[in-house]
Parts: structure tokens; sequence; C-alpha cells
């Protein structure tokens, strides 16, 4: 699960969803450095990574993204799951996506003075770039991947990946329509 994924798991406590989206950011025991909700967040994020990790489904979705990206199959597999998400988003919530987004930028930004400074430096750039917004279509994914490429280690193969992603949509749709009420049901457990 990418950022999208992640916030939208978080539920509406805006701490949460900043402790999730600083999930890949926070680091061993560093997480108890922060007011509790963010923590829960922290943690939960973790939990979820760590589920997903371990899910045959998911294996599935990055076998068909190994022989492009080897290592970094997992990463698209998060990337391509906030795609579906956005995409089938009326199905998961009442809530309108935007305004979701919008929601989980404003958490962001009010609590930005709390977030590590790798942190800081991508949050600017995700809420004026408006970047979770560009999961719902084809041509936002190749802008998401390609950004990706540029700035992280991820191998520069947008288009391929756009490709493979097409020619495989109803399967990885599949995969993803099975994994993510696996994934919240787990998370609600987690919460409890």
């Amino acid at each position: 699960m990418n950022s999208l994924a992640h916030s939208f798991l978080s539920g509406t406590d805006e701490q949460v969803i900043v402790g999730n989206f600083l999930g890949d950011f926070v680091k061993g025991n560093s997480h108890t450095l922060y007011p509790p909700a963010i923590q829960k967040g922290i943690l939960l994020h973790r939990s979820i990574d760590n589920f997903a990790d371990n899910s045959t489904i998911v294996k599935q979705s990055i076998l068909i993204f190994k022989p492009i990206y080897g290592r970094y199959a997992g990463i698209i597999v998060d990337i391509l799951y906030d795609h579906l998400l956005s995409t089938h988003w009326n199905s998961y919530t009442n809530i309108q996506r935007d305004v979701f987004i919008e929601f989980t930028y404003n958490s962001l930004l009010k609590y930005y003075h709390l977030v590590p400074k790798r942190a800081q430096q991508l949050i600017p750039s995700l809420v004026y770039n408006n970047w979770m917004r560009y999961y719902a279509s084809f041509y936002g994914l190749e802008k998401v991947l390609s950004r990706m490429a540029t700035r992280t280690s991820l191998p520069q193969h947008t288009m391929e990946c756009i490709d493979v992603f097409k020619r495989n949509y109803k399967e990885l749709e599949l995969h993803f329509q099975e994994f993510f009420p696996e994934l919240q049901n787990f998370v609600a457990q987690q919460k409890e």
C-alpha cells in the first residue's frame, strides 16, 4: 500500500493519518518520540506493510512485475493498488475521495512541524502537486512512477510498467478486490 491506502486505512484521526504517512520515515523505536496518536499511526503503517508483505495475493501481484522491477516490484504493486483503491473508492467508503485527500493534506500540513526533515521535504510537493489524486488515472500513474524513478533508486521503466499493468489489469484488479477487504478487517482488529 502506498500513501493513499495508508491514509485511508487510518480513519479520520488527523494524527493517526500523519503517523501512518510517516511509517517509512521513522525507524526503530524513534516512534516513541511522537504524540500517542502519531505513534499509533506509525505502528499501524508497519502492521499494514507486514500484513501486505505476507499476503499470498499480494505476492501473486508482485510476480507480474518481478521481470521488470526485480526487488522493486513490491513498491510498484503498492502504487498500483493505490490506483485500484482510487478507482474503486466508492466501494469502500461513503466519503468522497477528493474530500478525504484534502483532509489528509490538511492533516499533514497541520502537523508538519512534527515530522522528520525527509518527510518535510516531500509534503509540500505532495500537497502542491496533488499527488494522491494522480492515482486515479493512467496518466497520473505515469507521473507518479516517473517522479519516483527520478527521486529514488526505483528503475525508470514507467511505460513498460503501465503496459504490463494494462495487460494484466483484470487479474490485478481481482487480486486487489480480494486482498483489500482482508486488509481492512486486519486493520479493524489492530484498532481494537
